[in-house]
């Protein structure tokens, strides 16, 4: 499924929640020959916004041996080594530095960006300026541990931005230190990783873009019995997304496949083994919600290119809704079918369903300008 690049950043903002630092760097306006040209101007465009407004510093311990006295006297260390006899101490003493681990994460992802072959030579160029920029931070190997020493706080969120960027290239950059090469895997062919990157996108503008609450809470078995024992080898029913508001809950599944439909026995239909799930998840729900709540429907959300259907089932009088978002359009037409899917109106429960009934979209013509056009 080729998405393309600019709605992968996009995509990104929302399930990291930082559209608002995304919105600071332009990619609407530049075509980019794959991802990695993405994140090498993104990077570059962020880095260069804190070294002209100041990297962040911090106080840092440092030992050294002094004639005198400086900062906190190390006197194990200072007998141990016998330093009086010569007239010195050894001391520790803390000093404003900006060889801080969010900044050591910012050079070591530069140096590594430089080294990928594929990477479009201006920002190649780009990124090694900015990298000796930097001199004043240690140049040390990446690791996946080296992120989880960060302390990020409100004053440096946008350093949680460009860390989020940092994490997703080291964890596609494959590096060969011995010929001081690098390759850009495209996860975009990656359905596992997708499918998390899509959920997260979802819940999240949900949350952002909409009035109803957001969660995903796991359902019971309804009148599941037995020792606690076998109850354990029952399926776990976690849900992706559950959308609550006094008019209506959707239980939402969001799926991420080549081929979002089944196109065996010369027809398109849904996935079976997808439509017993969200049918499992609506009819335990309702057996165990309060009579006050609304009845609960199931979506299945596809992500699609160049594809889009929505199909409406009524299956045991549960309410069943199979539908797609076309991943590859404008980022504002994106949004604005996200709003549709959950701000159309409510059919009142006595109006009849048709059974497997498709419904067309409502017109675009007049679209609002919300958080897509702002990012844009």
């Amino acid at each position: 499924m080729k998405i393309p690049v600019r709605n992968i950043y996009y995509l990104l903002c929302y399930a990291w929640n930082h559209v608002g630092e995304g919105e600071t760097v332009d990619v609407g306006s530049e075509k980019f020959g794959g991802l990695v040209d993405l994140f090498a101007k993104v990077l570059n465009e962020g880095v260069s916004r804190l070294v002209a407004r100041g990297l962040d510093r911090d106080y840092l311990d440092f030992h050294a041996d002094f004639r005198g006295l400086k900062g906190k006297l190390d006197l194990a260390t200072t007998v141990k080594r016998n330093l009086l006899l010569n007239g010195k101490t050894h001391c520790v003493f803390d000093e404003l530095s900006y060889d801080v681990p969010q900044n050591r994460i910012l050079k070591a992802t530069l140096r590594s960006l430089s080294l990928v072959a594929t990477l479009d030579p201006v920002k190649r160029r780009r990124t090694e300026r900015l990298y000796r920029k930097l001199d004043a931070v240690s140049d040390v190997r990446l690791t996946a541990s080296l992120f989880r020493t960060v302390q990020v706080h409100r004053n440096n969120r946008f350093y949680s931005f460009l860390l989020h960027v940092c994490l997703i290239i080291h964890e596609n950059l494959v590096v060969n230190e011995e010929e001081g090469t690098a390759q850009f895997r495209d996860f975009r062919k990656d359905e596992r990783k997708m499918g998390l990157l899509f959920q997260q996108f979802v819940k999240t503008f949900f949350e952002r873009e909409t009035d109803y609450r957001v969660n995903s809470p796991r359902i019971d078995w309804f009148g599941a019995e037995d020792s606690e024992t076998d109850l354990r080898h029952l399926p776990r029913m976690q849900t992706d997304i559950m959308l609550r508001s006094p008019e209506r809950s959707i239980i939402l599944d969001t799926k991420f496949y080549s081929s979002p439909l089944d196109g065996r026995f010369g027809g398109e239909r849904a996935k079976s083994g997808h439509l017993y799930q969200i049918f499992a998840y609506v009819t335990n729900w309702a057996a165990t919600a309060s009579s006050h709540d609304p009845e609960p429907e199931g979506w299945l959300l596809y992500a699609a290119v160049d594809v889009d259907f929505d199909y409406r089932f009524e299956l045991v009088g549960r309410r069943i809704r199979v539908c797609s978002i076309d991943l590859s359009r404008e980022w504002m037409e994106i949004e604005m079918d996200l709003r549709e899917l959950v701000t159309e109106r409510v059919r009142n429960r006595r109006e009849p369903l048709l059974k497997g009934s498709r419904e067309p979209r409502p017109s675009m013509a007049q679209p609002q300008r919300g958080t897509a056009a702002r990012l844009l």
